[in-house]
């Protein structure tokens, strides 16, 4: 699959297309690796491999619809991040809403926070501490206060310093 990719043109996406329903998850895995590599992203087949059960393929898929990121529906995101969720569903979320700007990358990284998975909360920590307000967040703005002060595992100095460069009072 991954020659098929190499050598392969456009036009040979629906062969790798079918496998993607291939019962061996790392031949599911490979062929959204092999669609990524021909840069073919229908964004609505490719959503749909995010459920998949095995974490290689969604982890293939999501890496696919990257590039798309802003186009999925970020509600639809932010509930994948639930702890009750398996872990590569949250990655996955995670790493689509993390390519947003503004309050959608915020809200997501400030909702894994608590996450139970040390990785994904360190993540999100990062995430929160490198944010930075862009021209869709309005000056001042009472959610991203209330984000931040949801954001307690931070230093207080970073919360502080992103209040200050968001335009609200500490």
């Amino acid at each position: 699959m991954s020659g098929l990719a190499e050598v392969g043109e456009r036009a040979d996406a629906e062969l790798l297309w079918a496998l993607t329903s291939h019962a061996v998850a790392a031949v599911r895995a490979r062929a959204v690796a092999g669609l990524r590599a021909l840069d073919v992203t229908d964004v609505a087949r490719m959503r749909e491999l995010l459920d998949d059960p095995a974490p290689g393929v969604v982890r293939e898929a999501a890496l696919a619809l990257l590039p798309s990121a802003r186009m999925l529906d970020e509600r639809w995101l932010m509930r994948r991040l639930a702890a009750r969720r398996p872990r590569q569903e949250r990655v996955s979320a995670f790493r689509l809403l993390n390519a947003h700007e503004g309050l959608v990358r915020l809200r997501a990284a400030v909702a894994l926070l608590d996450d139970p998975d040390d990785r994904l909360r360190y993540w999100a920590r990062q995430s929160v501490e490198r944010w930075r307000p862009t021209a869709d967040v309005p000056r001042g703005s009472a959610e991203v206060g209330e984000l931040l002060d949801r954001a307690r595992l931070l230093d207080p100095y970073t919360v502080h310093r992103l209040k200050w460069e968001a335009g609200i009072k500490a």
